[in-house]
C-alpha cells in the first residue's frame, strides 16, 4: 500500500514538472496607444499618442521662446538699454537649453521628436513696456503648455516624464513672478523718473555684464 502511494506521488510530481505554465492575460491601460518604446519600464502602460505629440511640441515651444527673447535683446540693444538686452540674451540661451534638455530626455526614452517650423518673433514694439508684456505672455503660455504635457503624462502614469517636468514647473513659477515684477516697475516709470534706468542697471548686473 505504501509503495502504491509513493508511485502515485512521483507520477503527480512528474506531471506537474512537465506541464506548461498557466498564463495570465494582462490588460493594458486604455491610454496605451504606442508600443515597443523603451519608455515602457518607466510607466504603467507606456506613453499615449497625446503625450508624445505634446512632448514634441514643447521642444518647438522652447525654441520659439528662445527666438522671442533674442528678438527682445536686439530691440533693447538698439536703444541703448544694455542691461535689459543682456538679460534677454541670457534668457534666450536658457530657453534653448531647455529645448535641448527635452531632446536629450526624449532620446534616452526613445520618444520621437518632430521639430515644427518656427515663425519669426515679434520685433515691432513701441516701448519697453510692450516688450515686457509680450515676455510675460510668453511665459504664461509656456506654463500652460507644460501643464498640458504633465496632464497627458499623468493620464498614462508616466512617472519618469512627470519627474522630468517638475523642475520646469518650478522655474515657470519663478519666471512669471519675476517678469510680473519687472513689468510693474516698467509701468511705474512715469511715476518715478529714472526707475527704468535703475532697473536696466540691475538686470545688467544679474546678467553679469554691468
Amino acid at each position: 500500500m505504501t509503495m502504491k502511494i509513493l508511485v502515485l506521488l512521483i507520477s503527480c510530481i512528474a506531471i506537474a514538472a512537465f506541464s506548461p505554465p498557466r498564463t495570465t492575460r494582462i490588460h493594458n491601460p486604455p491610454c496605451l496607444t504606442v508600443r515597443h518604446l523603451s519608455s515602457a519600464p518607466f510607466s504603467v502602460g507606456g506613453p499615449s499618442e497625446d503625450l508624445l505629440q505634446l512632448f514634441s511640441r514643447q521642444v518647438t515651444q522652447e525654441f520659439s521662446a528662445s527666438q522671442l527673447y533674442l528678438s527682445a535683446s536686439i530691440w533693447f540693444d538698439r536703444r541703448e538699454w544694455e542691461g535689459m538686452s543682456a538679460y534677454m540674451l541670457a534668457e534666450s540661451a536658457e530657453e534653448r537649453g531647455h529645448a535641448l534638455e527635452f531632446v536629450q530626455f526624449a532620446n534616452k526614452r526613445n520618444i520621437p521628436i518632430e521639430l515644427a517650423t518656427i515663425g519669426a518673433p515679434n520685433s515691432q514694439w513701441e516701448s519697453p513696456e510692450e516688450v515686457w508684456a509680450d515676455i510675460l505672455k510668453l511665459e504664461e503660455t509656456n506654463t500652460a503648455n507644460l501643464l498640458k504635457v504633465a496632464e497627458a503624462a499623468n493620464a498614462c502614469q508616466d512617472y519618469a516624464v512627470l519627474a522630468f517636468l517638475n523642475p520646469f514647473h518650478m522655474e515657470q513659477v519663478d519666471a512669471e513672478d519675476k517678469i510680473s515684477t519687472i513689468l510693474a516697475k516698467v509701468k511705474d516709470e512715469n511715476k518715478t523718473p529714472g526707475l527704468l534706468r535703475q532697473l536696466d542697471h540691475e538686470l545688467g548686473l544679474e546678467a553679469g555684464t554691468a
